[in-house]
């Protein structure tokens, strides 16, 4: 049985877990059948959908329970064969499906519930969204980088100013702030869909450099073969939400 979290926390899990749910089961099916199965009216279903209806964190985990038939690491993967980007948005589904964002959120804070640590590190995309909702709700301070590219003559361009961003011959570089001391602190690092861990690598190296510990890595979605990697090289926990 999951340990409860504290308080607030707690009730940001199981909130967080309610929406995925009901994100996941109603890209499969109608919203008249799973009120039914929830035993709440559609207009009722609607509001708690649109953030419009309170919900204890009591009828949350009684609401989680009775979807409990909902795979929503289906419809994530699904989601993402849904909504391929260009790089460096590349598979950004929680632009396409921001819903999906209350999924990664509830399992990110299952995967380090039980850890100590006092910040996190992420850069701008997707993991910055999510890094962001997990720093607000498990109050640790946020530091992120910068993505730019140089390509030949040495001119830069930012994350956002594709498509130069994404040519091969293009060196990608992550900037982070550098007068931040972290002496004697432990940093969980978060990244977006993870193909190489080279971004994940980046930031850790940042966080020893500034003299901080990497406490673990969360990724929202990558394959077993980079978690094994990642582990080996960062010799610390690496957790992905999603297996693609």
């Amino acid at each position: 049985m999951r340990r409860p979290l504290a308080g607030k926390v707690e009730e940001v899990y199981l909130l967080s877990k309610l929406m995925c749910k009901l994100y996941a089961a109603s890209r499969r099916d109608t919203l008249t059948n799973i009120s039914r199965r929830l035993g709440v009216s559609v207009q009722e279903l609607s509001r708690i959908m649109r953030n419009k209806e309170p919900v204890s964190a009591r009828r949350a985990a009684d609401l989680v329970s009775r979807l409990a038939y909902v795979d929503e690491d289906a419809e994530l993967r699904r989601s993402i064969r849904e909504a391929p980007l260009p790089f460096p948005h590349l598979n950004n589904l929680t632009s396409r499906y921001p819903l999906s964002l209350y999924c990664f959120l509830y399992k990110a804070i299952d995967a380090v519930k039980d850890l100590e640590f006092g910040y996190i590190v992420t850069v701008e995309g997707a993991g910055l969204v999510l890094a962001t909702l997990m720093a607000v709700a498990l109050g640790k301070r946020l530091v992120y980088g910068i993505k730019a590219a140089k390509v030949a003559g040495g001119r830069s361009f930012t994350a956002g100013q594709g498509p130069a961003y994404s040519l091969d011959a293009t060196r990608r570089i992550v900037s982070f702030p550098s007068a931040l001391d972290l002496r004697g602190e432990r940093a969980v690092v978060v990244d977006g869909v993870v193909w190489t861990g080279a971004t994940v690598k980046s930031m850790s190296r940042y966080v020893v450099k500034k003299g901080g510990v990497v406490e673990a890595a969360v990724l929202m979605a990558t394959t077993r073969e980079v978690v094994e990697m990642l582990e080996r090289e960062l010799e610390c926990p690496v957790h992905a939400l999603l297996t693609l």
